[in-house]
C-alpha cells in the first residue's frame, strides 16, 4: 500500500532541504499539534502549546500567527475555517490533507504530484519525531525502534522488500484496530505512539576521485 498524504494546491517543490520550513522549533511544534487536530493561533496560544512564554497576549498572537502563515506558505497546513471575532478574523488550520492513497491511486499520479505528497508526509513525520526526541518520550522505552540500512537490490529484491513493507503495514493496522477496541472496552492505559515505514530508491553516490 503506497500510503501518503494528499496535499491540495499547486505548490512548487523548492530547492534545498525538505526540512527548511521546520528549521524554527515553533513551527515544528505547530505542525505536530495541527496534524492532530484543527487549530488557530489564538487557540494554540491559550492551550499553552507554544515553546516559549510571552509578555502579552498580543505579542504571542502576532508571533504565532507569523509561523502559522509560514507553514501555510510551505504547503504544510491549510485554512479550513475563518471565524469573525470582534472585528478580526480567526483562521483555523489543519494539516494539509490527512488522506491516504491506495497503491493503485498513487501509481496513477504524475511524478511531481507524488513528490509533493511525499514532501508533506515526511515533514509531518519529522515534526512529530523531533518533538518526541526533545521531550524524552522517544527514548522512554528501551524497545523503541530506530533502524535503517542502505542496501543494493535487484528488481526481484525491490519487489520482495516492498511486498514485505505492505504486509508489515497491514499487520500494524490490525494491531492498532485491536488495541483501539480493547481501550474502548476496558478504558485502560493509552500509549501515544508513532509507527513509520520507509522504503525508497536512493540517488546514486557520486563517483570517487
Amino acid at each position: 500500500m503506497a500510503g501518503t498524504e494528499r496535499q491540495k494546491g499547486d505548490e512548487k517543490i523548492s530547492e534545498g532541504s525538505l526540512c527548511d520550513p521546520l528549521k524554527h522549533p515553533e513551527r515544528v511544534r505547530i505542525l505536530e499539534v495541527v496534524n492532530e487536530a484543527p487549530m488557530s493561533p489564538i487557540r494554540f496560544l491559550k492551550g499553552g502549546y507554544a515553546t516559549r512564554g510571552f509578555k502579552t497576549k498580543q505579542e504571542g498572537l502576532s508571533y504565532l500567527s507569523y509561523h502559522f502563515r509560514e507553514l501555510q506558505k510551505a504547503g504544510l497546513i491549510e485554512v479550513i475555517e475563518s471565524v469573525p471575532r470582534r472585528g478580526a478574523m480567526e483562521h483555523v488550520y489543519r494539516g494539509a490533507g490527512r488522506v491516504f492513497y491506495t497503491s493503485e491511486e498513487f501509481n496513477k499520479l504524475p511524478l511531481r504530484e507524488r513528490m509533493m505528497l511525499s514532501r508533506t508526509s515526511f515533514q509531518g513525520l519529522v515534526a512529530r519525531t523531533d518533538r518526541a526526541i526533545a521531550s524524552g518520550t522517544f527514548d522512554n522505552r528501551t524497545n523503541r525502534q530506530l533502524t535503517w540500512r542502505a542496501m543494493h537490490l535487484d528488481e526481484q529484491g525491490w519487489q520482495e522488500m516492498t511486498d514485505h513493507l505492505d504486509e508489515a503495514f497491514a499487520k500494524a493496522e490490525a494491531i492498532r484496530e485491536a488495541a483501539a477496541q480493547r481501550i474502548r472496552q476496558s478504558d485502560g492505559e493509552t500509549i501515544p505512539a508513532t509507527v513509520a515505514f520507509l522504503g525508497y530508491e536512493s540517488p546514486p553516490l557520486p563517483p570517487l576521485d
